[in-house]
């Protein structure tokens, strides 16, 4: 599998993944937008309580099952590009009916989905099977407001949640903030052709570079943009660690 990047590297730190999750509730951060758009479609539900769009009802629950099945191949290449393996502590953020939290499980680590809808959480529950089910779990909350305590996680993942963020900037700074110094994160897309139509739902080669450069902005460190094909789809993976010195911004 091919993989074309482009890379900045900083220094980082190392993680022993013995720590055990904890939760904090933490306010809303106000929208900044950080030029990146929001996307809704008819027939994806009604807006939460958080500004997010959720996948409720009747359609919810039929997206959630829909969404459920199959998407392995993208679940594994996910966690063999984050490295994902015993002792490792999984955030996904926007975690849906849960497949790759099924898939960090199934490889020793603990997994937490943070996701918005209540159908989707539910949908998760009823997939992830009792072998499992000590290692994973998913709470009620959203990007810009994770529940967990700082440096509660080894990695950090969106998986086809991206583009569902209200606020990227305010995303970031929750993921950095949960990962502990040396701590991964992968941000995986559908990719998009500019003219597609699965613009509102994917990433261009182009957005994802500029996801890159807000990554990097965001503080983290050895930021690259990866290309991978899948069979019927092209995926784009934005990966980086938290450094493991103090926050490091760039203007």
């Amino acid at each position: 599998m091919e993989m074309r990047h482009e890379q900045a590297n900083h220094e980082h730190g190392e993680h022993d993944g013995r720590e055990e999750y904890g939760t904090r509730q933490k306010p809303l951060r106000p929208g900044r937008g950080a030029g990146h758009k929001h996307h809704w479609h008819p027939g994806h539900g009604e807006p939460g309580a958080d500004g997010v769009w959720e996948f409720e009802g009747v359609l919810g629950l039929v997206c959630g099952l829909v969404m459920s099945v199959g998407r392995g191949r993208t679940a594994r290449l996910v966690a063999e590009l984050a490295g994902v393996g015993p002792g490792d502590r999984v955030v996904d953020v926007g975690s849906g009916p849960g497949r790759f939290l099924r898939e960090a499980a199934e490889r020793g680590a603990g997994a937490v989905g943070v996701e918005p809808s209540g159908q989707m959480r539910r949908v998760a529950g009823w997939r992830t099977p009792g072998s499992l089910r000590d290692r994973v779990r998913v709470v009620d909350g959203a990007a810009e407001r994770l529940p967990l305590e700082d440096g509660a996680a080894t990695v950090v993942s969106a998986v086809a949640s991206f583009h569902h963020w209200a606020d990227p900037e305010a995303g970031l700074a929750e993921a950095y903030r949960v990962l502990r110094p040396g701590g991964r994160l992968l941000i995986a897309e559908r990719m998009a052709r500019p003219r597609g139509w699965l613009r509102g739902h994917a990433l261009t080669w182009e957005q994802g570079q500029q996801l890159a450069a807000q990554v990097e902005r965001a503080g983290f460190a050895e930021v690259t943009a990866g290309r991978h094909e899948l069979r019927r789809a092209r995926i784009l993976a934005v990966q980086a660690r938290r450094p493991a010195g103090p926050r490091r911004a760039v203007g």
